[in-house]
């Protein structure tokens, strides 16, 4: 019988103010899905040699693959990259063209996120004939639906990118920056989340929808979602069965002003004890 794990590809990108948050989101999902070999995937531009080194050794010391894949601006070359439209939105949904062909599936997560129970459901689910499978918090937003549907001439779910299970063939085949730049160019002034509405307008249709409170459950609504449940969906249900918390808006765990109920857990992981060998490089908070 063999005893090799199977793989487990995940996708990231940030920049160098989220080494600290992307290193307590690599401890979290190592320690509860040690069953597989994680290997992570990083897409950037012009990150320092050293942070590249430090992450490097950093995930193999938990027992990790690393593969970091440097892009150049020119890439992007007549694409809008500010501060609406930052150039990790474009490595995200132009990954199929970055990433080997060999690999087929990814699953994308954003550095907030913490990972508190196993991923397998996620990682091996049929994406029934989609390209994405992804979240809405449509349940604790209703209003927000109806808004965003009109707004973007929509009649899906409105998407959170946070988490995105992605077929990297088919993204291959009809993923295209020419419609993401001709989007941009059109739409500028209609767009209010400009890298969500670009996805839900180009790719929402697209997407296969998950269960938000297994798989990009946001803390800031955890009283919605338990009220939404009849009080089952509590914090020993949460610990229990979900599996991403993802930390969305401006309040981050890792911030003085981050308090929400799950920050605790957060702090728990932030502050776990690095491997033994692993090297500490200068500048690093992480813990």
């Amino acid at each position: 019988m063999s005893n090799e794990r199977e793989g487990l590809d995940i996708l990231v990108t940030f920049d160098a103010g989220y080494v600290g948050p992307f290193k307590t989101l690599a401890k979290s999902l190592a320690l509860t899905n040690s069953h597989f070999a994680i290997r992570f995937w990083f897409l950037h531009d012009q990150m320092d040699e050293y942070l590249l080194e430090d992450l490097k050794v950093f995930c193999q010391g938990l027992g990790c693959l690393w593969q970091d894949i440097s892009l150049e601006e020119q890439v992007f070359s007549g694409s809008k990259t500010t501060d609406r439209y930052p150039i990790a939105m474009y490595y995200r949904l132009l990954a199929g063209d970055f990433l080997p062909k060999s690999l087929k599936r990814v699953l994308y997560l954003d550095p907030d996120i913490l990972v508190i129970n196993p991923l397998d459901a996620l990682w091996k689910m049929d994406l029934q004939g989609k390209i994405f499978a992804a979240a809405s918090h449509n349940g604790i937003l209703n209003l927000s639906k109806g808004v965003n549907n009109v707004r973007l001439k929509t009649d899906h779910a409105f998407f959170n990118t946070g988490v995105l299970l992605m077929d990297l063939d088919r993204m291959r085949l009809e993923v295209k920056q020419a419609a993401i730049f001709d989007l941009i160019e059109s739409k500028d002034q209609e767009l209010i989340y400009p890298d969500q509405d670009v996805f839900n307008i180009l790719y929402g249709k697209h997407s296969l929808e998950i269960d938000d409170t297994l798989w990009n459950f946001d803390p800031r609504f955890y009283p919605i979602y338990l009220l939404r449940s009849g009080g089952d969906n509590d914090l020993s249900w949460v610990m229990d069965h979900t599996a991403i918390l993802h930390f969305c808006g401006r309040k981050k765990p890792w911030l003085d002003s981050g308090y929400n109920y799950f920050t605790g857990l957060y702090k728990h992981y932030q502050k776990l004890p690095l491997p033994s060998h692993y090297v500490q490089f200068k500048g690093d908070d992480s813990h």
